[in-house]
């Protein structure tokens, strides 16, 4: 009995012995480590960039602001409320905006109506000949998350020059029906490269005029 009990257990351990071996080398496969290989490391694949969307600018949420030096004293503000254009851009923002947007000048407010009418008069803007100032991008470098440094051509009293701003998308809403996008651009040019040279010379006001543009624009479908 003791010698039937014995021969058991060395054929079950054998048997062990054995299966621990075919284990192993069917761990040791190609074919076992090609699917362990693929279920540790699964393929990952590229998600495709959205299409871009072309966006209609919205004159009522949109404006131009702009802030120059007064005889090297103080800083004063005023605005453009006419703003209008296009804006093409995928929501994903995967590449750049391109921008297309026409400011009207006879629409300044500077909160003074003499002063508006000062602005738009032959000295500066000369509105009844120049009446509209235009941005149309060339370009657009990344520089953060949906933040770019855009080049472009500004058309303004009759000149065009080519600019750079800095622009950040502020946000993209809505939803598959409608949808929304913002953008935030902020440059600086010199009036006096576009034939606005009034008080450059005597110091009565500044040459270089800061701008602060807001767009916001809905989907076209």
């Amino acid at each position: 009995m003791f010698q039937r009990r014995s021969r058991i257990a060395r054929g079950l351990l054998a048997v062990s012995l054995l299966g621990s071996v075919g284990v192993a080398a069917g761990l040791s496969s190609p074919a076992l480590n090609e699917a362990s290989a693929t279920s540790a490391n699964p393929a990952t694949t590229t998600a495709p960039a959205a299409a871009p969307l072309t966006f209609k600018l919205d004159p009522v949420h949109c404006m131009a602001l702009f802030r120059i030096h007064h005889v090297g004293a103080g800083r004063f503000w005023g605005m453009f409320d006419d703003v209008s254009g296009t804006v093409v851009y995928p929501e994903d923002g995967s590449t750049a905006p391109t921008f297309d947007v026409t400011v009207k000048v006879e629409s300044v407010h500077t909160g003074t109506e003499k002063l508006n009418r000062t602005i738009i008069g032959p000295q500066f803007f000369d509105a009844k000949e120049f009446d509209s100032i235009r941005f149309v991008s060339t370009g657009g470098k990344s520089t953060g998350d949906k933040t770019w440094e855009m080049t472009g051509d500004l058309t303004m009293h009759g000149v065009t020059k080519p600019i750079t701003a800095m622009v950040e998308c502020t946000g993209v809403a809505g939803n598959p029906v409608q949808k929304k996008v913002g953008f935030e651009a902020i440059f600086t040019v010199k009036r006096s490269e576009f034939g606005m040279n009034w008080g450059v010379k005597n110091k009565a006001l500044g040459d270089d005029v800061r701008m602060v543009v807001g767009l916001e624009g809905d989907w076209v479908r």
